[in-house]
């Protein structure tokens, strides 16, 4: 008889604006169900946290840029999160729940961990804990038997990480000061007159996206460079107007729903010279030229290089190609249609080992950027008429990991691609049904218990965590 019944498995992750978590698996293994702000409430008075602010509380992110900058403040959330969970199962007993924290490796410290495994097993008295790094999650939710490259963003930090053989490689980890807030970061230089909440509607709206391939965009590469010098003081409030709106900058005062679609409405977004989303306030539209595929360049690039810089730190030449192979992007971050094609097309066009052309005259597109886009496209082919030469110091190849086709409650919602940006919760709860859906655990190696932590203390923890 296994030790914890399945339906009572906690998995957390805490990133640094929202905090993920599950209690109990699913038959299916479903999506993440609960998702709250990563934020408590000090009271100075008294120097006690509340899950709310009651009143005149400060209010305290115990994680930012994926780091954990006040534990006390992280052991708290933990708290209320198991507090939330009794209230709903009065009679549950903790000894009944086993935790798995997903952490990224590269940013929490050992310190950290280890306070919050005393914290875990002293004060909130759970009889099993382990941790699980983000990047191992992902190739196991993946099912990535081979080699991996993951690539989290986060709001202001990111974490690459090559996996081989269900081991992180640290020595060659890439930890980045730069995450989606870049792109926040961006808009709001290009848009000064949106106001903060407006720029964040923008970014999570369909008709925020990357172009990579401008054949068939009303805009042409050169129209969307982000440093060309006419967007400082002489930005043009009337390029986000359309002739009939006279009611503010950008703005209709006709709400966006219940609208007649017309013939520009039927056209991709990428072949019109404006559209509109919703105002989060008035309901309003909320018209946008060119800005809408504007603000991404620094994140790609950044990004683009930083992977390459990473899986050079991998001296054995097929597990790199095998990284290369299999690119994992988590984060909500990559909602942003576009983003993860303009990241693996960067790659192509710096670093891709192509073929010698066998056709006269032909040519690149603007900055090579259409030849990397064939090279994307074609890399398979390119692959094949390399493999005679050996393994090569750049990749024959660049690609996205494969989505397994059963889990298909993370198939939805079919309209953002899934829910496969959070595929390192589904790696934990893999990984929480092999290590506490045992008979035993015996030897200590699958998890830390309370026998484990009397005997050790916290550094126990380290034994037990994949590395």
């Amino acid at each position: 008889m296994p030790l914890f019944r399945e339906e009572n498995f906690l998995i957390i992750h805490t990133g640094s604006k929202h905090t993920l978590f599950s209690f109990g698996l699913q038959d299916t293994l479903s999506p993440p169900q609960y998702k709250l702000p990563t934020v408590v409430y000090l009271d100075k008075s008294t120097n006690v946290y509340h899950a709310s602010n009651t009143g005149n509380l400060e209010e305290i992110w115990p994680v930012r840029a994926s780091r954990i900058v006040d534990v006390k403040a992280y052991q708290a959330l933990l708290k209320f999160i198991l507090q939330t969970i009794i209230s709903q199962y009065p009679i549950l007993t903790i000894n009944q729940v086993p935790l798995l924290l997903i952490v990224p490796s590269l940013s929490y410290s050992r310190s950290a961990i280890e306070q919050i495994t005393r914290y875990v097993f002293e004060t909130l008295e759970f009889t099993a804990f382990n941790v699980l790094d983000l990047s191992i999650a992902s190739t196991f939710g993946l099912a990535t038997m081979s080699s991996a490259v993951v690539v989290n963003v986060g709001h202001e930090s990111s974490q690459i990480m090559p996996v081989i053989g269900g081991t992180s490689i640290k020595h060659a980890g890439k930890r980045l000061e730069i995450g989606g807030k870049s792109i926040t970061d961006e808009l709001r230089k290009l848009l000064p007159h949106f106001s903060e909440a407006q720029i964040t509607a923008l970014k999570i709206s369909k008709i925020y996206e990357v172009l990579s391939d401008h054949t068939e965009s009303f805009y042409s590469l050169d129209d969307l460079k982000e440093n060309k010098s006419n967007q400082g003081d002489d930005f043009d409030v009337a390029k986000l107007v359309t002739e009939e709106n006279q009611n503010g900058i950008g703005v209709s005062d006709e709400k966006a729903d219940g609208e007649e679609e017309n013939e520009e409405d039927k056209k991709p977004n990428s072949q019109l010279d404006k559209n509109w989303f919703k105002d989060p306030i008035s309901g309003n539209k909320i018209y946008v030229g060119k800005e809408r595929f504007q603000g991404t360049d620094k994140l790609v690039d950044v990004l683009a290089t930083s992977i390459y810089d990473s899986l050079k730190g991998i001296p054995d030449l097929e597990k790199r190609q095998e990284c290369f192979d299999n690119i994992i992007f988590t984060g909500s971050t990559f909602h942003i249609e576009g983003l993860k094609q303009a990241v693996i097309i960067k790659l192509c066009e710096r670093h891709l080992v192509r073929p010698q052309s066998t056709k006269k005259g032909s040519k690149g597109g603007q900055n090579g950027v259409n030849s990397a886009i064939a090279a994307y496209q074609q890399t398979d082919e390119a692959a094949e008429e390399t493999k005679s030469a050996g393994p090569l110091q750049n990749p024959s190849l660049v690609r996205l990991a494969k989505h397994p086709e059963y889990f298909p409650e993370w198939k939805r919602p079919k309209e953002h691609g899934g829910s496969w940006l959070d595929v390192y919760f589904l790696g934990g709860e893999i990984y929480s049904k092999q290590v506490f859906g045992t008979n035993s655990n015996h030897g200590g190696d699958s998890f830390i218990d309370t026998d484990i932590y009397e005997e050790r203390g916290p550094q126990a923890i380290w034994d037990v965590v994949l590395s």
